[in-house]
This record gives C-alpha cells, structure tokens and sequence, in this order.
C-alpha cells in the first residue's frame, strides 16, 4: 500500500501578469516611436497672423528747396550780424552792419568780466537747439559737434550785437557812425547765414550725385567775417511752399504714384506731414521724386538735407515671415470643362477612364480650386494627373458623350504664391497677395475670397511642410 505522501501531484506556478507593468511599457514604446519620428521630420511650428506695419527701406535723405533770396554785401569789412539764424525778420528789420574799423567788435569784448542776461524766449531757443542736436548726434560723424559748436557761439555774439544796439548813444559818442554801415532787408522772411549754391535749383536740376553729402560744400557767414563787396551776406525765405527731392531706386518705384499726397515723418522732429508727390525724371536705377509741404518750412529752414520716412499705405496690413511664404504649382484647366456648384462652392472635373478592356467611361472627380481668371482654373494637383482627359461639361452638368465629344488634357501649370494655415489641425495652402516686402517680412492683403485674416496660425517654415500634413 502507498504512502499518503505518493499520492500528491505536484502543480507548476501561475506567472501573473502585472498590468501596470504592461500599460507603462506600452507608453514608453509610444514616446518611443514619437522620438523618432520628430528625429526623422521637422516639426511644423505655428505662426499667428497680426495687422502690423513695415519700418525698413522707406527711409529717404531729402535735398530741401526752397524760395531763398540771396542777399549780398553792400560794402566791405568785418560784418557784425543781427539776426540768429531760422529767424524771422520782419520788413526793414537791422540784419547786419560793415564795420570798417573793427570797433563794433571792440566794443562787444572790452569787458569779458560783464554778465550777458538772455531773454525767456532767447534761452528757450538755444534749449531747443541744444536738445534737438544730443537727440540727432551720432559719435561717427563727430565733425557735427565741431559745427554745432561754432552755430551756438555765433548765435551768442549776435546776442551780444543786439544787445549793443541799446548803446547807440555810446557808438555815438565814439564818432565812428562814418565807418560803420548798417543794412535792413528789404522784404521779410526767414534768414540763414549760408550759401550752398543750391539758392537757385529747382527740382529738374537734382542728380543722383547731389545726395552724396562728401561732395556737398557750405559757406558759412560768422561774425567778424572780411568781406567784399558783393560777397555773400545771407538769404531770407518768405514762401512756406518747399519742397522735398529724393531718390528713389527702381525696386521701391511702385510704391511712389504721381499726384498722390503721401504721409511723411521727419526724422529730425518726428512730426508728419502729407507732400504732394511729382515724379521729376528718369535717372539710372532709380527716379528723382519731389515731395511738395505747405507748412514746416521755417523748422528747416536752416537744413539742406533732411532724413524723412514715407508712411505709405501699403506698408500696413497682414505681417507674415517671409519664411512662411511658399510657391506651388497647380494645373490650369479651361473653365468650360470645370463644373461649379454655386449653392456650396464645390468644384469637380468629368475624367475619361479607361479600363483595362478598352472600354471608355467618365468619372467625376472633385477638385479644389485656389485662383479663377477669366478663362481658366488653378486646380489643385491631387488626385488629376497630367496627360488626363477632361470631357467638356454641358449645361445640365453632364460629361458630353457625343460622337466627337470635346476635350481637355491636363497638363499646363501655373504657379500661385502663399502660406500653409494650420487652424485645422493640418497644412491647408492658402494664396495670398503680397503688397510690399522687406528682407523678413511681408505686407499681404486680408479678406480675399480664399485668403487669411487677423489672427489665424500658419506654418512658421513653408520649406518643412506640403499641403494636408497633419499638425502634432
């Protein structure tokens, strides 16, 4: 008889399996693949579309000209002046004297110890100088500091001449009222002290070469300067109506239309005004342009060159990266074999198909299409091929089936500009009209019929992208 002990059968373990274990290993295989799969693609990134405004390549250097009559000495000697610079002077007003003996100049030194007491209004005026040119001043052309320096010493010693003319009785007492030449202008104007030979231009007479400023001189006209007679004294300016000239290159031409008002901001003040634009002529790689103002005259009067930027209208709209600009080929089919479905904007095609016994039949394809033109289709390339042919499609929308029945082979293309929107969830290209670029970026127009609008996303880099890629 056999023991209780060989009558037990020996069972093998149950291997449990862990479900936590089995749920993380299939996360970490999904993480896995996504790894790899972003390692083998570039992933889209979107880009959201804002209005927004081009800065670059609308900044002109202008050539001031103006109505300057050009007043010259009546007698020789050292000239004392009486009027500051970019001032008015009002009809008969004492503009300068000749000063044959050098006493005037005596007079305004002999004693260096003497306060000089400026006016509110005459040291408001040098503030305003003095501010205006720390704002413009730029340390690589440190020769502006050396000009700066002799306009406000000259305006002091016309402050100072002034100043003397309350002492008539004393230049009286001196006996020197023979020697001395006092002149008044004969009209009334604003007046500079500076002849640059532009006094007489006008806008036909500007050259390219005249913008570069190393070829540009200046006489200037200082207190205690020698003259002759005849020699250069001072202008004065009595007509607000000035004008711009600016060069503009071929490139930038389109923007700039004869006749149009356009919206100027000036560098030196940062103020706008609207000039009236006139093409002048044709010169090699670019046009001589002339911007007329009616106001802000006497705020220049003193300058020949003036920094200005064009706020053209253009310039404002739909801002994209030019990186998100792609260009893409479509096939152009002749509208009467593209049938259309006006209740909801469905396009379609009727294609000949052939079996592989020979037998003939139609199918309707449909299509998207992205440009229409007056007589042909940008038709998406998905789904038609080239070489296919298109049945002409009758009223009723029906392929013709006639004896000789009319055809179209696809084949011709085209190309239309534009970017990949991505609101979906994948790359759908959308055509755009692009109204003005610069090197990063470009002004396209809003609200066309298969266009963009503010604040839609689109693919930041067109180069990693084609149409209908989904967007993980």
């Amino acid at each position: 008889m056999k023991s209780g002990k060989d009558n037990l059968e020996k069972f093998h373990k149950l291997h449990h399996v862990n479900p936590g274990l089995v749920f993380f290993a299939f996360v970490f295989l999904y993480v896995a693949v996504c790894i790899y799969i972003s390692s083998k693609e570039s992933s889209i990134v979107g880009y959201q579309i804002k209005n927004g405004m081009l800065s670059e390549n609308r900044i002109y250097t202008g050539i001031a000209l103006r109505d300057e009559n050009v007043v010259t000495s009546e007698g020789q000697g050292y000239v004392a002046l009486f009027v500051s610079e970019g001032e008015r002077a009002a009809f008969n007003n004492l503009v300068y004297a000749i000063d044959q003996s050098g006493k005037i100049s005596d007079l305004t030194t002999k004693d260096p110890n003497e306060d000089t007491f400026l006016s509110d209004k005459e040291l408001s005026s040098l503030k305003q100088d003095i501010m205006l040119f720390s704002k413009e001043f730029n340390k690589a052309n440190f020769e502006d500091a050396v000009v700066f320096e002799n306009t406000i010493s000259e305006e002091m010693a016309r402050l100072e001449n002034r100043s003397l003319l309350a002492s008539v009785e004393e230049i009286n007492s001196l006996h020197i009222n023979d020697i001395i030449n006092f002149y008044r202008i004969s009209g009334s104007g604003i007046v500079t002290f500076f002849e640059d030979g532009y006094e007489n231009k006008t806008a036909d007479m500007i050259n390219p070469e005249d913008f570069d400023k190393e070829n540009y001189n200046c006489n200037y006209v200082y207190n205690d300067t020698l003259l002759e007679t005849g020699d250069f004294v001072y202008k004065y300016t009595n007509n607000e109506l000035w004008s711009l000239c600016i060069f503009v290159p071929d490139k930038e031409m389109d923007r700039i239309h004869e006749g149009d008002y356009v919206d100027v901001r000036f560098s030196k003040t940062n103020n706008r005004s609207w000039g009236l634009v006139h093409i002048v002529k044709n010169c090699d790689k670019g046009s001589i342009v002339s911007l007329t103002f009616t106001n802000s005259m006497v705020t220049f009067a003193r300058d020949r060159f003036v920094e200005v930027e064009l706020l053209l209208e253009e310039d404002t709209g739909l801002k994209v990266p030019n990186s998100a600009i792609a260009e893409n080929s479509f096939f152009l089919i002749d509208k009467d074999f593209v049938l259309t479905d006006v209740n909801d904007a469905d396009y379609g095609v009727n294609v000949q198909v052939i079996s592989d016994s020979g037998n003939v039949t139609t199918k309707f394809m449909e299509v998207n299409v992205y440009k229409e033109t007056d007589d042909c289709y940008y038709v998406a390339m998905s789904g038609l091929k080239a070489g296919d042919t298109l049945y002409y499609v009758s009223q009723n929308g029906a392929a013709d089936t006639s004896t000789t029945p009319l055809t179209f082979t696809v084949g011709k293309q085209g190309t239309l500009i534009g970017v990949y929107n991505i609101n979906k969830g994948f790359a759908d290209f959308k055509q755009i009209e692009v109204l003005y670029s610069n090197d990063e970026y470009s002004i396209i127009k809003s609200n066309t019929t298969t266009g963009l609008r503010a604040y839609d996303y689109i693919a930041l880099d067109a180069s990693v992208v084609t149409d209908k890629d989904f967007v993980y």
